[in-house]
């Protein structure tokens, strides 16, 4: 087991009541050392790592969870710190006396905010959105605009999609508006997901070896 195991539980209470196109993987670490009074600046990196692999796990299991389970998080913590590094944040902002012109904050293209991280994609789902790389909102934003430019909403439940030819071979016949992330999920991955999986199609017995090297 990790070090950094024990701090799942509130990274998964923080993003579980944060808007996921905002939230970052450096907002969520400093959370986590003012909530626990620790550095872990030397371990950014497997830190930043553990909060993107748990930001896709629940992204992709967020439609099978229920309101009850989420509220049984830690969601009260998670929304007291998340004001109260606002709060911080602002007072820091306000130290000087002089007031500049606040611009307006743009998502930078190298993914600061967790849904912008770059994700690659399955050749079935490629076919459809026509990129090989792309942010995970962005995938179902493409696959809507698909849905709806080809008309592919049943007219009878419109939360029903009847499945064409290039969905098919994804989403089956047909599927609901609720199933698409679950089975969205089987189609996207992220970048160590494909070098994982390379490495062990390179060298098939590493696989069976586990590397706990930090």
């Amino acid at each position: 087991m990790s070090d950094l195991d024990g701090y799942v539980p509130m990274i998964d209470a923080i993003l579980s009541v944060s808007n996921p196109d905002k939230v970052s993987a450096k907002r969520i670490r400093k959370a986590i050392q003012e909530l626990f009074a620790v550095n872990l600046e030397s371990q950014r990196k497997m830190v930043n790592a553990l909060i993107i692999e748990r930001f896709n796990d629940i992204q992709k299991n967020r439609s099978n969870i229920s309101s009850q389970e989420l509220a049984k998080k830690d969601a009260a913590i998670a929304k007291a710190l998340s004001k109260k590094l606002d709060s911080t944040g602002k007072k820091a902002k306000s130290g000087s006396s002089i007031s500049k012109p606040k611009k307006k904050r743009k998502v930078s293209e190298n993914g600061n905010s967790l849904s912008q991280t770059m994700m690659q994609l399955s050749p079935e789902l490629q076919h459809i959105v026509k990129e090989p790389q792309m942010a995970r909102t962005q995938v179902v934003k493409k696959l809507w605009e698909y849905i709806k430019e080809h008309d592919l909403q049943n007219p009878a439940d419109r939360r029903e999609i009847i499945c064409d030819d290039r969905m098919k071979p994804i989403f089956g016949a047909k599927t609901t508006m609720f199933a698409l992330n679950k089975s969205l999920s089987k189609h996207i991955f992220s970048r160590e997901d494909v070098v994982d999986q390379e490495d062990k199609t390179m060298n098939p017995e590493a696989s069976t070896t586990f590397d706990d090297r930090s």
